[in-house]
């Protein structure tokens, strides 16, 4: 490789002086500038850009002390070296050279080698300066880079101890929770696992169609087993348990100072589930604006914490659990089509228990084996007509009717069988009048009035609704019609009232 020449400003004011230095540095190898005054000085330097100046101390109009000052000046030339020629020996005349930024002197008349041997010190010390500012300014770069990298790896590893704290109060919870099991082996409820089987081995987005108490977290729960991120978490969210207000918090995390109570920093859901599978029970609850955010995350795999400008980036599998029907609330604007649509993906309907046929038995025997440590009781079998009771219901509430009413059934039965003893089952105390919840209400606890003396699971049911119609007055729908206080949606309702015959005149007079 080629070495760069180097260049040389010579000023002297003395031709004679000025064409031998000219000359000696040429052959030396050195790009040669001159000037002969200091204002030419200036520019030269300014713009030939050389490595060492030798500056004449006598010049007329502006000498070399004044040359050397402005030199000193100007940014562009400061650090240039200069050495100054004179043919003085005056001590103080040297002081002022140096006071004025001189490096070194040249005395007159010249020793050449001298010149050269003095030319090629400063050179080499100013390309010495010169590396060790070029190594300072690479070794401050570096310190910054892998103070940033430090930076960078403390924050995250501060994020992953807070995820970890995080999932592992989360998965304390879930070790806490009841861990149950798909039962049951009809032709409906197998159909429905065979499409989990299909779906579960991409990452596709799942909704999950049913009625309350069907099951759906469970169907939420094969899907994630059965996929590939099964040994990262399945973390759940009822849209519907969490107020308007701090669902997005819930979802996407926050930051410190994000709103009003915000004292710490949150890790949402979707942290949380990252490089696993989130569950989102009764998404049709969703306030629209947060609709819209959600729609982000499952297009661009990214969210904003709330109150956070940065976006983060996750790897989510998403499924949603419904027991609306979508597509009516989009067509009344209460849900965005796009979000429908991208949610949609993939459906799963989830039967209810009555089209589940032959399930109810297997499923009662079930309950009986995993609740009688919860009440406290031995396991007991069902007596024949106790099952002929439970296949005989049509179920409104469901799976979760189900476990209600066998959990019931375990507390009062006190026989080597169990008994569905359906008025003795509906008795919150054994003081008359008294108002207990049903045991064919959903299990929403909604108190109400059933008189004793049907000997059928039907009559006791058909007592039990039109008692509750008494009390609302005929009123069905609404926060204070029969079907919410029963926990049954209105059409549910409608269809049982039809299903029992019941009319107008039972129960308004």
């Amino acid at each position: 490789m080629t070495e760069a020449i180097v260049t040389v400003l010579v000023v002297d004011d003395d031709a004679a002086s000025l064409s031998a230095l000219f000359e000696c540095l040429r052959r030396d190898g050195y790009r040669v500038l001159v000037a002969q005054d200091g204002a030419s000085a200036l520019d030269r330097a300014q713009n030939g850009k050389p490595e060492l100046i030798l500056l004449d101390v006598m010049m007329p109009d502006m000498d070399g002390f004044e040359t050397c000052r402005r030199l000193k000046r100007n940014t562009a030339t400061a650090d240039i070296p200069v050495l100054f020629l004179t043919a003085l020996t005056d001590t103080a005349e040297r002081l002022k050279g140096f006071e004025a930024g001189a490096v070194d002197y040249l005395t007159k008349p010249f020793q050449w080698e001298e010149v050269l041997a003095r030319v090629r010190t400063h050179l080499r010390l100013r390309m010495t300066e010169r590396d060790l500012v070029e190594a300072n300014r690479t070794l401050e770069a570096r310190v910054a880079e892998r103070t940033a990298e430090l930076k960078s790896s403390v924050e995250e590893l501060d994020r992953l101890r807070q995820r970890l704290q995080a999932e592992n109060t989360y998965l304390q919870q879930e070790v806490g929770a009841d861990l149950r099991s798909i039962v049951g082996s009809s032709p409906s409820l197998r159909a429905v696992l065979e499409q989990v089987a299909r779906v579960a081995r991409g990452d596709t987005t799942v909704l999950i169609h049913g009625e309350t108490g069907t099951g759906k977290e469970l169907i939420a729960r094969a899907v994630h087993d059965a996929s590939p991120r099964r040994d990262r978490p399945l973390v759940k969210l009822n849209c519907a348990a969490i107020s308007a207000g701090l669902v997005e918090s819930e979802l996407f995390g926050h930051v410190k100072g994000a709103f009003t109570g915000a004292t710490d920093k949150n890790v949402g859901r979707f942290q949380l589930a990252d490089g696993g599978t989130l569950f989102l029970d009764e998404v049709g609850e969703l306030p629209l604006e947060t609709q819209v955010k959600l729609l982000r995350v499952l297009q661009e795999r990214e969210f904003e914490p709330v109150g956070s400008a940065k976006s983060q980036s996750v790897d989510v599998r998403v499924i949603a659990a419904t027991n609306r029907r979508l597509e009516d609330e989009v067509a009344r604007g209460k849900f965005r089509s796009d979000l429908y649509y991208r949610l949609n993906v993939f459906p799963l309907e989830v039967p209810p228990l009555r089209e589940r046929h032959g399930d109810v038995a297997e499923l009662a025997a079930h309950f009986v084996e995993r609740l009688s440590r919860k009440v406290g009781r031995p396991a007991r079998p069902l007596a024949r007509e106790a099952i002929a009771q439970l296949e005989a219901h049509d179920w409104p509430g469901n799976i979760r009717e189900l476990q209600n009413t066998i959990e019931r059934a375990l507390i009062w039965s006190t026989g080597d069988e169990i008994t569905i003893d359906w008025p003795l089952a509906a008795r919150g105390t054994p003081t008359a009048g008294s108002t207990t919840a049903s045991p064919l209400s959903a299990g929403n606890g909604a108190p109400a009035s059933v008189t004793p003396g049907g000997t059928t699971l039907v009559e006791v049911e058909r007592l039990h609704i039109v008692a509750m119609l008494k009390r609302t007055e005929g009123v069905i729908e609404g926060p204070k019609g029969a079907a919410k206080m029963l926990g049954m949606k209105p059409s549910t309702m409608r269809y049982r009232i039809r299903k029992l015959g019941i009319r107008k005149t039972d129960y308004l007079i």
